[in-house]
């Protein structure tokens, strides 16, 4: 690879751990290393590091455009330093925007590993292989996604929530280490106590109070409102299926409540919202 400090005013070495945490990833730690040393060769003794954790094909990548928002800031052409292609993006939608910082030569590509380096003069030859190298990691992203619906689908198929486990369960391994849903038993008697609290005639707000008297929180700890709780009652996880992207499957963790208490509670659910009660 070509070194080259020419202009630059400001080194970014970039790393980057996807939210799944793929066993194929390189550590943060061995990311470092790998541009630590790459700098050290270069002469240049300061630089600032961004450690990026998010997934780079999906969602917004907060921290990767607030890092190009202030590379655009910075006066001069600023370095980004990184291992490979793929630890940059993944997504082929952000090329461009790459391609046009470094066509007013406010930034240079370094990818150590790719043997590669972009700047405003860089060859055809050199911009055709890097555009080749981002669509490559896109289609490793999008075959990544594939596998995981294709597994997430098989899951379904079996039985086997793909999730988190609602309030009254727990996700856990069981003794073969298969992810498994089991009860909290003392969260999934109250779980199941609201279905018969709310056939038998209680308002939801009568329910909410009841759940903060006895202690029943969300997964997250938090009180149980009226919305909350209406989650609850329409979820029928409790009566032995789930939904996932919009079909039903039936799994075979345990019911908290039966098929026809469940039923009634949507009964009444649905005439509490045509009476806006």
């Amino acid at each position: 690879m070509i070194k080259t400090t020419e202009n630059i005013k400001h080194i970014i070495l970039l790393t980057r751990v996807s939210c799944s945490k793929q066993a194929v990833e390189e550590s943060t730690e061995q990311q470092l290393a790998t541009c630590q040393k790459y700098i050290k060769n270069l002469g240049i003794n300061q630089f600032e590091v961004y450690t990026l954790k998010e997934s780079s094909s999906r969602g917004k990548r907060k921290e990767f455009q607030q890092m190009l928002n202030n590379i655009k800031k910075c006066d001069g052409c600023t370095a980004l330093i990184f291992t490979k292609i793929d630890r940059l993006l993944r997504r082929f939608n952000e090329v461009p925007e790459l391609d046009k910082l470094r066509q007013q030569g406010k930034l240079q590509l370094h990818a150590v590993k790719d043997n590669m380096i972009l700047t405003k003069d860089s060859t055809a030859s050199d911009i055709h292989r890097f555009r080749l190298l981002a669509a490559d990691a896109e289609m490793f992203s999008n075959r990544i996604s594939e596998e995981t619906r294709e597994k997430i689908l098989i899951c379904c198929q079996q039985g086997r929530y793909p999730g988190l486990a609602p309030i009254g369960y727990r996700n856990q391994r069981n003794k073969y280490g298969l992810a498994w849903i089991y009860t909290d038993v003392q969260k999934a008697l109250l779980v199941a106590e609201i279905f018969k609290k709310f056939v038998e005639g209680n308002s939801l707000k009568q329910l909410a109070v009841w759940c903060l008297k006895t202690g029943l929180t969300s997964v997250k700890n938090n009180p149980l409102g009226t919305k909350a709780i209406i989650r609850i009652l329409q979820n029928p996880f409790y009566m032995g299926q789930f939904r996932h992207n919009g079909k039903l499957y039936a799994h075979y963790y345990e019911r908290l409540v039966k098929e026809d208490v469940w039923k009634k509670c949507q009964i009444r659910l649905k005439h509490n919202r045509e009476n806006k009660e």
